[in-house]
């Protein structure tokens, strides 16, 4: 009888762990895959408005709207020891280094996601409140008499 109990019980353990195991996995593939959503900032994506669509008549003499431009994710990491603040400053955001700050990845790693157009676009790190060119990215340029780092979106 105590023999039975024990395999029952060796077995139920078994399949806890069989079971657990690969949700924990599967759970950390989630949080990992969905990660930028908790780093999208307000200041970078502007409100849109809704309005009433006028009847076709109305809109036959106009010309027909430009297409919008397809969006692209634009990761920027920054590798630094020791940082306790990280924004980018650039032309996609008015130079505005609040409307960007990236997350800590780990001890060295920040990071960001942000939906861009394709195009060029220059920006300045703000780390602990000192403007520097992207350590990882060697593409600069110069903008209003200072030396920018380059962003291609494509």
């Amino acid at each position: 009888m105590m023999e039975r109990k024990s395999m029952l019980l060796l077995l139920a353990a078994a399949v806890f762990v069989l079971v657990s195991v690969p949700s924990v996995i599967f759970n950390n593939a989630i949080k990992k895959y969905f990660s930028f959503v908790g780093q999208w900032n307000v200041a970078t994506i502007k409100p849109s408005r809704t309005a009433v669509i006028p009847s076709m008549h109305a809109r036959a003499d106009k010309s027909p709207e430009a297409p919008q431009p397809e969006l692209r994710f634009a990761r920027f990491t920054i590798k630094i020891a020791g940082a306790k603040d990280v924004r980018i400053a650039g032309d996609f955001n008015k130079w505005n280094p609040d409307a960007l700050v990236l997350s800590r990845k780990d001890a060295r790693t920040w990071e960001a996601i942000v939906p861009l157009p394709p195009g060029k676009y220059k920006y300045l790190c703000r780390i602990d409140g000192q403007d520097v060119l992207d350590p990882l990215n060697p593409d600069t340029d110069m903008e209003s008499g200072r030396k920018v780092s380059v962003l291609t979106v494509k």
